[in-house]
């Protein structure tokens, strides 16, 4: 299976990558890499955001591997190397956050043998919502907390978003990019974008998207926004009230992207949460500037030993 090379992805000695096949056929691209540690201490599951692939979470990876983790990470349903579900490849499609969810869940499944120890989840944005609806549904077996960075359980939008793409899905437009916003990828200037304060990384993931181009990726189809508003309308007071598993949440103070007040109303309503936010970073905190990252592993390694310890 096919991977995008760079350095970071080439210090990941024995990454293995493997297709899976979902509810529907669908297939999905998947990538299991074992600790070397002479003692495991536990798997962590890796469930990027909206646009995200394997081969960006390279350092992340790399990072978890040094704390004694095994790691199993996926391109989601629609997006990635995974099949592409829009009316273009490039068109950000998802029909839905429950196939999603049942696809990571597949891909779990695959590599269950091999994910020794106490399991954790760990997501970035879209990925948030995704897992949230497998914890709430039990999807994934033998999983002991739940990490998420910026998770997407709102989103900052234009007024009458929802209401637009509801009705363009109806009038059969569900696998269309949403109006105004691009079809196509193309690199950003460093200056415009909302999602990090770091060149090198920026640039960094600029280069693996102009390198291999299957894995750009344009804007949100109307079916997606769809999907994503029913599945954050789903979280409710009485499905999160249910969900008892320690769970760590950090939030971006200078978050442009998703709605920071949703993750304090879940919070709120999810039984042994605890809501952190790092003081002036952007949306993409594990692709943050040194400094921010740093933060956030202090965070997740507080939080994290003692789930392992018990």
């Amino acid at each position: 299976m096919q991977l995008v090379q760079d350095p970071l992805v080439d210090n990941l000695k024995g990454l293995e990558v493997f297709r899976v096949t979902g509810p529907d056929d669908k297939m999905i691209r998947a990538a299991f890499i074992a600790s070397s540690a002479e003692k495991p201490r536990g798997s962590v599951i890796l469930a990027p955001g909206r646009t995200e692939y394997i081969e960006k979470y390279a350092e992340t990876i790399t990072d978890l591997l040094a704390r004694g983790f095994h790691v199993l990470t996926v391109d989601h349903r629609g997006q990635g190397w995974s099949d592409r579900l829009g009316s273009t490849h490039f068109a950000g499609h998802l029909d839905s956050f429950t196939k999603a969810a049942e696809h990571l869940a597949r891909a779990v499944e695959a590599v269950s043998d091999r994910l020794t120890g106490r399991r954790v989840l760990l997501s970035h944005s879209m990925g948030g919502a995704i897992c949230l609806e497998a914890l709430l549904v039990d999807a994934i077996p033998n999983v002991v907390g739940a990490a998420f960075s910026a998770p997407m359980w709102g989103i900052l939008g234009p007024p009458g978003m929802k209401l637009l793409a509801k009705s363009l899905v109806v009038a059969g437009k569900a696998k269309d990019v949403a109006p105004s916003l691009p079809t196509m990828w193309q690199p950003e200037a460093f200056e415009a974008n909302q999602v990090t304060h770091d060149l090198k990384r920026f640039a960094r993931n600029n280069a693996l998207m102009l390198a291999e181009p299957a894995l750009q990726i344009g804007g949100p189809t109307n079916g997606w926004l769809d999907e994503a508003f029913k599945a954050l309308a789903s979280f409710t007071p009485a499905r999160l009230s249910r969900l008892n598993m320690p769970i760590l949440v950090v939030s971006a103070e200078g978050e442009t992207i998703v709605d920071n007040s949703s993750h304090v109303r879940i919070c709120g309503q999810l039984p042994n949460a605890q809501l952190r936010i790092i003081p002036g970073a952007r949306h993409e905190l594990l692709n943050e500037t040194d400094a921010i990252r740093d933060q956030f592993w202090s965070l997740f390694d507080s939080w994290v030993g003692p789930l392992l310890a018990e």
